[in-house]
């Protein structure tokens, strides 16, 4: 699938964020190439274009001089990059807009928290573990990169991933797994414990645990992408989201018993 990729400006750079343990959300792009089929920022963002979400990218290429001037009014609160999309997507390579608003963040030394699909976060590692307060999150969300490829096209590999994340924690730079949404035929109780594991291995500090969730238009666009990829995951999503399968209580139990297990950290958002 093509990208397109666009320039655009900003008026605001930080946005209040409802977010747990986030005080402010800072999303440099709008849009994401990584075409996760369970993407919901186009339900969040209220987004009514034309092109399909993860077929466009716009660079908010103002955004840094915009944060710049916020910042010297705002009251120091966490700032979460990004919040619906990737702040390391391909584009990021180039125009490095992320950087940018990390060199203007850290004067002030803000507190960052940074979720991201992408090992180019490695690239800015210089920057990160300046900051006295920093957390790094990695959606982890199958135990393969084939399957990680099936429901993220766009997105780099799970393994690249969990490479990061030991790269980062090696350098004290605390980190954490979002295992999310947990898509029925991705996730059983054995990949699970596959991902969990890996995760502590790579020194993630905790995971976070979430459902696949249904916004209006997404079954379409989930059937879509899958009917002709993978039928099994299709009937398992089918099953779960409108059956009695009881799989995401279950898989919930699951979770919390095999995080005991490995002493690890749990959250649930569900």
């Amino acid at each position: 699938m093509s990208v397109r990729y666009t320039e655009i400006t900003c008026k605001k750079a930080l946005s209040p964020s409802t977010l747990k343990g986030l005080d402010y959300s800072l999303n440099p792009y709008m849009g994401c190439e990584h075409a996760c089929i369970y993407c919901y920022a186009p339900y969040t963002l209220h987004y009514q274009g034309s092109e399909p979400w993860g077929t466009f990218t716009a660079a908010r290429m103002n955004i840094p001089v915009v944060l710049e001037r916020e910042i010297r009014k705002a009251p120091r609160g966490v700032i979460g990059i990004s919040t619906v999309v990737d702040p390391y997507q391909k584009l990021e390579k180039k125009l490095e807009l992320t950087r940018k608003c990390l060199d203007v963040l850290l004067p002030k030394d803000f507190p960052i928290c940074i979720q991201t699909k992408s090992d180019l976060i490695l690239r800015d590692m210089d920057i990160i573990k300046e900051f006295s307060e920093k957390e790094v999150g990695f959606t982890i969300t199958a135990a393969d990169d084939i399957s990680s490829s099936l429901i993220e096209p766009g997105a780099p590999p799970v393994s690249r991933r969990l490479k990061a994340m030991r790269v980062l924690a090696d350098e004290n730079i605390d980190t954490w797994a979002f295992i999310g949404p947990a898509v029925p035929g991705i996730i059983d109780r054995d990949r699970l414990e596959s991902i969990i594991l890996s995760a502590k291995e790579a020194g993630a500090k905790r995971v976070m645990f979430d459902r696949l969730r249904l916004r209006p238009g997404m079954w379409n666009a989930l059937e879509d992408h899958l009917k002709d990829k993978d039928i099994g995951v299709l009937d398992a999503c089918r099953s779960a989201l409108f059956g009695d399968s009881g799989f995401f209580l279950s898989i919930k139990d699951d979770m919390r018993l095999i995080c005991e297990k490995l002493d690890m950290p749990c959250e649930f958002n569900y």
